[in-house]
């Protein structure tokens, strides 16, 4: 199963992330990698019903659950699933599929981002029902996009992190 987003998004996602890493090496890194290493797409899980301090670290039976180390203060909207999960070090990304509407997700995310104490440094919403939210906190970035699935039944949320940013 692969991601669908609009170019325009997915070009976004990875100028915000390198520029938010506001360090030339870095984002040479992170251009690198992408080229060198496309994401591995892996059976999907339905953590709906499983609370952020209590996911599992090991998938078991072909499902996909977050690492025990996932970061607790990343807003995950309820009912999610997820499709693919990538690690690469200073780098993570999740993609989810997220029942509701990018609107009320969007809204939803930059709500619980601020409670938590990240620092919003880009919101970008687009006519097609895609949207985009960056943030920095401590030492680490964050790129949350969500794009409507059209006739799927719901909406791709991708998680972007990248630590130790300097």
């Amino acid at each position: 199963m692969s991601i669908h987003l609009p170019a325009a998004i997915l070009a976004m996602l990875l100028l915000s992330l390198a520029a938010a890493s506001g360090c030339r090496q870095s984002r040479e890194a992170f251009a690198d990698s992408a080229r060198e290493h496309p994401p591995i797409q892996l059976p999907a899980h339905d953590a709906s019903r499983v609370p952020v301090h209590d996911r599992p670290g090991i998938a078991h039976g072909g499902t996909l659950s977050l690492p025990t180390d996932f970061p607790d203060d990343i807003y995950l909207p309820a009912g999610y699933r997820i499709d693919s999960l990538m690690d690469r070090g200073a780098l993570r990304v999740v993609s989810l599929r997220v029942p509701g509407q990018v609107s009320t997700l969007f809204d939803d995310a930059r709500a619980s981002m601020d409670e938590r104490g990240w620092k919003q440094t880009l919101a970008m919403r687009d006519a097609s029902d895609s949207a985009l939210l960056n943030y920095e906190k401590d030492n680490r970035a964050a790129v949350l996009s969500f794009s409507d699935d059209h006739g799927r039944g719901g909406v791709t949320m991708n998680v972007q992190l990248h630590s130790g940013m300097h």
